[in-house]
């Protein structure tokens, strides 16, 4: 079984297309959670006090989070490794490399969210004032360390694929509706990383952040739906 049999390709294709439903889950249960405002996610005060509903709309976004943004990330790179590995030759291994670094950076820093969550809760709600203060500075660290700690990390590494996929595929005769979303993607990302290190430029960074969260699930649903296409959009058979 190699890159152009169409169980690979079905596999990819519904892979990027289930991602992106799931990403965009993800935003909506975060919108949910934080009514717009990611930095109450910060807040060990706010997030322990929350209704159980509340908390479990965030649990189910870092559980959506992990399906979309990240998990199928290892098959559609994967894919694209196969597809293109002789061509990108060392390039190419080194992007799948990058891209295998994100998922491991965004699961680690959904996981341990998703995880403490309630349990730092429970000992917030039947604790003393000394056990609340120590829950609200635990979330507050795991959560902190895992926005603008671990997912901070992620830029450096998707805009280095983004730019290596992104020559192969244009390379490949892919079009400007697949291509433009995944640069703005990797830019934003490398952006991201860049502005996040300086505090006085907040702003930029969420907006950096909300970009990056409209587009590349919709550059997954995109890349998903032209795979389906037909053979003439494989990527495979076009480099070949």
């Amino acid at each position: 079984m190699n890159a152009n049999s169409r169980e690979v390709v079905q596999l990819t294709a519904w892979a990027a297309i289930l991602g992106g439903i799931f990403a965009y889950l993800n935003v909506g249960f975060m919108l949910v959670v934080t009514q717009g405002d990611m930095n109450l996610s910060l807040q060990g005060t706010y997030m322990l006090t929350a209704s159980a509903q509340v908390r479990e709309f965030f649990r189910w976004s870092m559980l959506a989070d992990v399906l979309g943004f990240y998990l199928p990330l290892l098959i559609i790179g994967g894919y694209f490794w196969a597809s293109f590995r002789d061509r990108a030759g060392v390039l190419g291994d080194m992007a799948v490399l990058a891209i295998v670094v994100y998922v491991i950076l965004g699961v680690a820093g959904a996981s341990l969210q998703l995880a403490v969550l309630n349990p730092l809760a429970s000992l917030h709600g039947e604790g003393g004032e000394a056990a609340k203060a120590a829950a609200e500075a635990a979330w507050t660290s795991i959560a902190t360390a895992s926005q603008k700690g671990l997912w901070w990390c992620e830029g450096p590494v998707v805009l280095f694929w983004g730019l290596i996929v992104g020559k192969q595929l244009k390379d490949a005769g892919w079009g400007k509706s697949i291509l433009w979303p995944l640069s703005i993607v990797g830019w934003c990302f490398g952006l991201f990383f860049v502005s996040g290190f300086f505090q006085s430029l907040a702003v930029l960074t969420n907006l950096l952040l909300v970009v990056v969260v409209l587009i590349f699930p919709l550059w997954l649903l995109m890349f998903g739906a032209q795979l389906l296409r037909g053979p003439k959009l494989r990527l495979a058979d076009q480099l070949s």
